[in-house]
């Protein structure tokens, strides 16, 4: 192990342990937000100075510090951050003695609180998540340190994880990796209770047509799974299913039903990939509106809170006249022009949405929302449909941080909406996109330029 020295807001703060510098820097950063918890971390500086020097033996070095914080402590003048001394002797001891073979050879970076606080800074430091939410996370965070026993950690981890889950900042599908920042802690809190026996996740991997489905579900009960359809080609088989979001339990309690989309065969290969397409947005904004949505929600305008009830509900009728055309026999595939202006209003609708978060207090939100529904609606899935069937693509030059001196032909301002507190060329947010069809842009984009 190695003994770094580590400077807060350019002060010296004394040092960390850590075997590599990236553990340091870890270090350095989780301790200042435990001895600065009132601060702004992401305002703060904390930085490791210079190389990190060996420690002969951890022993030794525990008592050092013992003997530094006990001088501190009789002397008081000059004392400096005792509890972040203290842990550092805790780490040393608990690496001497694994060594020893004292104890198991746990974990010796001993950097589980560590890694908690890390996952849980975005929540922390998330302008829009209630007060009263990062104020119960804070609290519960503060019982874990570095040496809290399994028993307890994971009931505060429990805690926690249900303060989030309340809240809507637990991932309904519960993805790990995570699929935005704001799901780090999300994803850290379910691989952390899942190990524990705390919390339960069912993805039904295995399951693959309805009979299999049935049985896997049959020790948890009719209100385990929630079903809703597709059209898929024969060749997908008889009966075919796919779990779309796993059934999560707290000890027996059904927290989240699965939800399963059934496939329904349909033979034309462009009604499967146009439904293909809307079911993929519409499965996105769902899990937006089931999770993250719900922290949003209370920012926005009442004119802004419909954009995705709009978006969602003309999917679900777009979707619901197909089924019944099949059903009676009928067209099923909406003629070229109905499925250009759907797949255009689709995208449109999800910039609308971004364009709305631009405006709540940070960009946490906004960010995530690019993440897990914008940049897969628009240019993957309903992007590449209209390109594919249409010619017609999303510019990818008329985006934020665009100048606009560049874009001549492919732009108009946004006349509503609140203005901007300086002009300027370059583009805030893109409230609809610019379609552009053999080179030539047949429809502006509309934003706002300026800082904001």
């Amino acid at each position: 192990m190695k003994r770094w020295r580590v400077e807060f807001d350019g002060a010296s703060a004394g040092v960390v342990y850590a075997d590599t510098l990236d553990a340091a820097r870890r270090a350095a950063q989780a301790a200042y937000a435990r001895v600065h918890a009132d601060r702004d971390a992401s305002r703060g500086l904390a930085r490791v100075v210079g190389e990190g020097e060996d420690v002969d033996a951890e022993v030794l070095e525990a008592r050092r510090v013992v003997s530094e914080v006990y001088e501190g402590l009789r002397l008081l003048p000059g004392m400096e951050m005792p509890a972040e001394k203290l842990r550092s002797v805790v780490l040393l001891l608990e690496t001497a003695a694994a060594r020893a073979g004292a104890v198991a050879a746990a974990p010796r970076t001993g950097e589980g609180d560590t890694e908690l606080r890390q996952a849980l800074t975005p929540v922390l430091e998330a302008k829009a998540v209630p007060t009263a939410v990062t104020a119960r996370v804070q609290g519960l965070l503060e019982w874990i340190g570095v040496n809290t026993g399994p028993a307890e950690r994971t009931k505060v981890e429990l805690g926690l994880f249900q303060t989030l889950w309340d809240a809507g900042l637990i991932d309904p599908r519960v993805a790990d990796p995570a699929g935005c920042t704001l799901h780090r802690a999300s994803a850290f809190l379910v691989r952390r209770l899942v190990a524990a026996g705390a919390v339960r996740v069912e993805r039904f991997a295995a399951v693959g047509d309805l009979d299999a489905l049935r049985a896997a579900l049959q020790p948890f009960g009719k209100e385990a799974v929630a079903t809703t359809w597709t059209f898929l080609p024969p060749s997908s088989g008889p009966d075919r299913v796919e779990v779309l979001r796993p059934l999560v339990l707290v000890g027996d309690r059904v927290l989240q039903p699965a939800l399963v989309a059934r496939g329904v065969a349909q033979p034309d290969e462009e009604v499967v990939a146009l439904d293909r397409t809307l079911f993929d947005a519409w499965w996105r904004l769902r899990a937006w509106a089931d999770g993250l949505g719900r922290v949003a929600e209370p920012h926005l305008k009442d004119t802004q809170q419909q954009l995705l009830p709009r978006a969602e509900r003309r999917l679900t009728e777009a979707r619901q006249q197909m089924a019944k055309a099949a059903q009676e026999g009928g067209q099923v595939l909406p003629t070229d022009t109905a499925r250009r202006d759907l797949i255009k209003f689709l995208i449109d609708q999800v910039h609308r949405i971004e364009d709305a978060l631009a405006f709540l207090p940070d960009r946490a939100l906004r960010d995530a929302f690019g993440d897990l529904v914008l940049k897969d609606v628009a240019f993957r899935g309903a992007g590449a449909y209209l390109s594919q069937r249409f010619g017609i693509h999303v510019d990818t030059e008329v985006v934020e941080g665009a100048d606009t001196s560049a874009l001549a032909g492919r732009f108009k301002a946004e006349s509503g909406g609140p203005k901007p507190r300086s002009k300027t060329t370059r583009v805030h947010t893109v409230v609809v996109p610019c379609y552009v069809q053999d080179g030539v842009a047949i429809r502006p984009a509309s934003v706002r330029a300026g800082d904001y």
